[in-house]
């Protein structure tokens, strides 16, 4: 039968692992669970547990969240980027180098 642990016990434990040095058989021994769920949990609760305090200070949470929207944003406008064409300055001097061109053939 599988205990049933609080988000608050998890996150705990999620901090110590990201805190010490120790691996998670050790953690595991030193709250007396599984190191499997200390590898679970860690992966849940790894990225939240190290922007937060012991007290779970709700705008630190709120900050995380808030990164992480601009980190979207960020990607969106990247990808939005990228997908202009690279060479819009050029083609116009290329359109004038063409013009020139024309202009000087047609002159002779």
């Amino acid at each position: 039968m599988s205990a049933k642990y609080n988000e608050d016990f998890k996150k705990e434990v999620v901090d110590a692992y990201i805190k010490s040095a120790k691996s998670y058989s050790k953690i595991a021994a030193e709250f007396n669970i599984s190191k499997t769920s200390v590898r679970d949990w860690t992966k849940k609760y790894s990225e939240e547990c190290q922007y937060t305090t012991n007290n779970n200070n709700k705008s630190n949470i709120d900050y995380v969240s808030e990164i992480k929207a601009l980190n979207r944003q960020l990607k969106e406008k990247e990808i939005d980027f990228l997908k202009k064409p690279r060479y819009y300055a050029q083609r116009e001097v290329i359109f004038d180098r063409i013009k020139y061109i024309f202009i000087t053939i047609t002159k002779q």
